[in-house]
């Protein structure tokens, strides 16, 4: 008996084990349905985690942490009159500082900076003297201009500009942008010569002091428009230039420059034009008055400059003539000519007197705005795109950072006060800023010594200049563009992405064929459908679960995943918006089609991407979810963010659909959509039940940080 009785309380006591694990089962089926686990080790925990057991986790404490969320805060919240005060004088002072670099670099300048900006500004300045010349060539203006346009923005630059080894002044690429901003557009009255035939040739060359003129204001509108760009933060807009685009328009525009300096280099004189078929057919029609002396010496001197290139980078002993080369070919043709009298003798061409002195105080006519404003606006976008990439990784090279918006405002004063004084529009040229890299510019300083350097030149050296050949010119600019046709990226972008790759080439043959500024506006066109199509097409994710775990990924990034029986779940990978919608509406059309044979009924939109949405997606979303209640089906949200959950409410959508139809997490949506079908449509007031009675669980945790 009392074996038996033993035996009765034992099967008791297993009876009643049995229904305990019973109900622990089925209180983890409902907690998973849920997508809230009921492990509460640590070591059970950490079984979900990607960094281990959940007290393990490094965090800050809760002070710490709401104290860092304010900080991040500062950053993304949106200007609020009601938060408006005076500032503090550390504010004001701090404000000053980032608006004036000048305020920063001057404090820590010591005597081995000092000593390193000027030897970086004086060989900034023996490049930048032939090449500025080199570029108002290019322009079509006389060269003296060149220099006028290197003098103020250094000046300028170093006090407002940020980037500390940013070598401003005249580029090939903003020099040709200039000249086809302006050229043919002088009128009768300020160039007659022209027209009335007294004089052949283009307008450059009959007019050059009233084309100049032009140049000065393209120069200004360049600078405000950069200025109002700047305070109005509109940096952004070159971010609609894709990288092919830029780097195909840039190799044409390279290519076009060398091609209006072979007429230099072959000693005769050819009708200026931005067409590459005109430019050819000029060159081929013309070839017969070939100077022989003056090509053989023009090659050669392109040959030399390429060569001291090719060895200042192999051999780090030599790397001194890269900035010197330009100055040292000047040279050397200058005593050439004088020298074997070429230019009397031979017709060599050469640059004959230059004016010296300081560049005079000449505003340009602000009633001619309207002939040239609209290039202007290619030369803002062009030269900041230059510019901001060069600051950029200068930056990075030297551990410090550049504020884009500054740069922008610093590009625009400088053009802006240099137009003040006879400049045409300049920007940072890559080459000079990696030479100012090079030889160890350590603060702006360096460039405040180039503009006094350039005062001095001139003051006294503008003499020297009258037997500096123009073949010497030629060959320096076609020297300098060679490395800007980046045909590896034709070939690295033809490996990686042919469709990049035809982009790229769109732009180099739209550049070559319909001319600058045409290549120009097909270059932004191009970059502009991307921009659309990419958006009105936006990536779609199958979301499936990872085996054995809550945890939902696309089926890209976890390919051995699971898929849930009845249920479609779907990533966009943008905002949604009116021209999207219809995409995204068909595209879940045809999927849920699909999934009728597989009675796929519960579709969950995994939001996370959607960070904006209009009216038009929230009526397409409100049609859709009549449709699918008509149709037995149903739509649910998961991972819906505090703006779209805002409008969403705002709308009465969530109080159409029930709150339980949005959650804060994929797991939690799925949980809601197979209790719905286990329960039936009665199961909005259970699943309520069972969340309020889950507390503050880890799900309502996530519920907090997912719509605060």
């Amino acid at each position: 008996m009392q074996r038996y009785a033993a035996g009765r309380v034992g099967y008791r006591h297993e009876a009643k084990a049995d229904q305990e694990n019973k109900a622990a089962k089925d209180e983890r089926e409902l907690a998973c349905l849920k997508g809230v686990s009921t492990f509460r080790s640590s070591h059970e925990l950490g079984r979900f985690s990607d960094h281990g057991p959940m007290d393990e986790i490094p965090t800050l404490d809760s002070q710490n942490s709401k104290a860092m969320a304010g900080k991040m805060n500062e950053v993304i919240k949106p200007l609020e009159w009601e938060d408006f005060r005076f500032p503090t004088q550390k504010e004001t002072f701090d404000f000053f500082k980032k608006k004036l670099p000048i305020l920063s670099w001057v404090p820590m300048t010591t005597k081995d900076t000092f000593r390193a900006d000027v030897v970086a500004g004086f060989t900034i300045l023996v490049m930048v003297v032939p090449q500025g010349m080199s570029y108002a060539n290019i322009v079509g203006i006389p060269l003296v201009y060149g220099l006028y346009s290197t003098l103020v923005p250094c000046l300028v630059y170093a006090a407002l500009g940020g980037c500390r080894q940013g070598a401003v002044g005249p580029t090939a690429l903003v020099a040709i942008l200039t000249n086809a901003a302006i050229d043919g557009l002088l009128t009768e009255e300020e160039c007659p010569a022209f027209f009335d035939g007294s004089q052949s040739g283009a307008q450059s060359e009959v007019c050059p002091e009233e084309l100049a003129k032009l140049a000065s204001l393209t120069a200004f509108i360049t600078g405000i428009l950069q200025i109002g760009g700047a305070i109005f933060q509109l940096g952004f807009i070159v971010q609609f230039m894709a990288q092919p685009v830029v780097s195909g328009f840039t190799s044409a525009a390279a290519f076009l420059i060398a091609l209006t300096q072979v007429r230099n280099v072959l000693g005769f004189s050819i009708e200026r034009s931005q067409f590459i078929y005109v430019t050819i057919g000029e060159i081929a029609n013309n070839i017969h008055k070939t100077n022989p002396i003056n090509a053989v010496l023009g090659f050669s001197f392109f040959f030399m400059l390429r060569a001291t290139s090719s060895i200042a980078k192999k051999y780090k002993y030599f790397a001194w003539l890269r900035p010197l080369a330009p100055l040292i070919m000047c040279v050397l043709g200058s005593v050439i000519v004088y020298a074997a009298d070429l230019d009397t003798e031979h017709g060599v061409e050469v640059v004959g007197d230059v004016p010296g002195g300081l560049p005079p105080f000449s505003p340009p006519d602000a009633s001619d705005i309207g002939r040239v404003i609209i290039p202007s606006i290619t030369i803002v976008v062009l030269s900041y795109l230059v510019a901001s990439a060069n600051a950029k990784t200068l930056a990075a090279l030297n551990n410090y950072e550049v504020d884009a918006g500054q740069e922008l405002f610093a590009l625009g004063s400088m053009n802006f006060v240099g137009s003040l004084f006879s400049g045409f529009p300049s920007t940072i040229s890559f080459s000079r800023a990696a030479v100012a890299n090079s030889v160890g510019a350590k603060t702006q300083f360096f460039g405040a010594v180039t503009g006094v350097g350039m005062i001095l030149a001139l003051v006294l050296l503008t003499p020297v200049f009258a037997y500096l050949p123009n073949f010497v010119l030629g060959s320096i600019v076609m020297s300098s563009v060679v490395n800007l046709v980046a045909y590896e990226d034709a070939i690295e972008l033809w490996k990686t992405k042919k469709s990049d790759c035809l982009l790229w080439f769109l732009a180099f043959l739209g550049t070559l064929f319909l001319g600058i500024l045409n290549g120009v506006l097909l270059a932004v066109s191009i970059s502009l459908i991307l921009v659309i199509y990419e958006s009105v097409r936006p990536q779609v994710s199958l979301i499936w679960r990872v085996k054995g775990t809550t945890t939902y990924r696309s089926v890209k990034q976890a390919p051995n995943g699971e898929w849930v029986k009845g249920i479609l779940i779907v990533r966009f990978g943008a905002p949604m918006y009116f021209a999207n919608m219809a995409y995204i509406r068909d595209t879940l059309y045809a999927m849920m089609k699909k999934g009728d044979q597989e009675e796929i009924r519960y579709l969950i939109l995994e939001m996370s991407p959607v960070i904006s949405m209009d009216s038009s997606a929230l009526h397409i979303l409100e049609d859709m979810a009549r449709d699918f209640e008509t149709r037995g089906l149903q739509l649910c949200f998961a991972n819906t963010g505090s703006r779209v959950f805002k409008l969403f409410t705002k709308a009465g959508f969530v109080q159409k659909q029930g709150e339980e139809w949005f959650q804060p997490s994929t797991a939690g949506a799925v949980s809601q959509c197979l209790i719905h079908k286990k329960l039936g449509h009665a199961s909005r007031d259970v699943v309520n039940r069972e969340y309020m009675k889950a507390g503050p669980d880890d799900g309502e945790e996530e519920t907090k940080d997912t719509y605060v």
